[in-house]
């Protein structure tokens, strides 16, 4: 019971914030004057739920939460690869730091434009999330590897444990909050640089392209209800990753 009582509070403050910026939304609205340029809340999620009601829709939302995810994830089991090696084997660290560097200067538009010259749009996406989130899950992981506990380990080397035992036990245990916390936030610049990739390559059936469409034909409701979207699935990855990350580390 205390419990409950205690989420109830947690949650009316979740409300209260939405609804303010909601509020903040609404008074953008009515100071710009211009539904080219914004529209009203109430139109957008109107809008919103009348292209919920359509397949394309569905389609789309399907195909690019596909490729992004796609690239997300080589891009998680890539990063954490090396920065395992990388935390082993200082030369190799010191030779694809250049190459992660570089991932995590060049913008997304440029790095797009590129990726076009070199492979079909359908991909590009696949691509562009991959490039984006290795440097955060590389980053994050080789300093939690770095970070883990010398005398845990030099415990470990006395009683002669497993190398498996000292993997899971040890080193997954402390690494496991860098890699979650490296993920909350990459799930979100994936989606971001996912789309963008859709919709400069202007990729057919995806979000992206459906947000060029509507740049193009002036449809600002479909914009921001595109854009919700695309919030709202950001949204749900994070907490399914959570989800199930937390159940595998229990």
């Amino acid at each position: 019971m205390e419990k409950v009582s205690s989420s109830c509070p947690k949650f009316i403050k979740y409300v209260l914030i939405i609804l303010f910026w909601l509020l903040a939304w609404e008074v953008a609205n009515v100071f710009v004057e211009s539904n080219i340029a914004i529209v009203s809340p109430r139109v957008a999620f109107v809008r919103l739920f009348q292209l919920g009601q359509t397949l394309d829709f569905w389609s789309s939302i399907a195909t690019s939460l596909r490729r992004i995810m796609q690239g997300f994830l080589l891009a998680f089991g890539v990063g954490i690869i090396l920065a395992a090696i990388s935390a082993k084997i200082k030369i190799f660290y010191q030779l694809i730091l250049p190459a992660i560097n570089v991932m995590n200067a060049i913008p997304i538009a440029s790095f797009t434009i590129i990726a076009l010259l070199a492979m079909s749009s359908a991909n590009l996406p696949v691509f562009i999330a991959f490039v984006t989130v290795l440097p955060i899950i590389f980053f994050n992981t080789h300093k939690g590897i770095q970070n883990t506990d010398p005398q845990l380990l030099e415990m470990a080397n006395v009683f002669r444990v497993p190398t498996w035992k000292k993997i899971y036990y040890i080193y997954i245990k402390s690494v496991a909050p860098y890699v979650v916390s490296a993920a909350s936030i990459s799930i979100g610049f994936a989606w971001k640089s996912g789309i963008a990739a859709e919709l400069i390559g202007v990729v057919r059936g995806t979000i992206g392209a459906n947000l060029h469409n509507a740049r193009i034909f002036l449809l600002t409701a479909d914009v921001f209800a595109w854009t919700i979207a695309i919030v709202l699935l950001s949204y749900i990855m994070e907490r399914v990753f959570r989800l199930v990350f937390g159940r595998v580390m229990r």
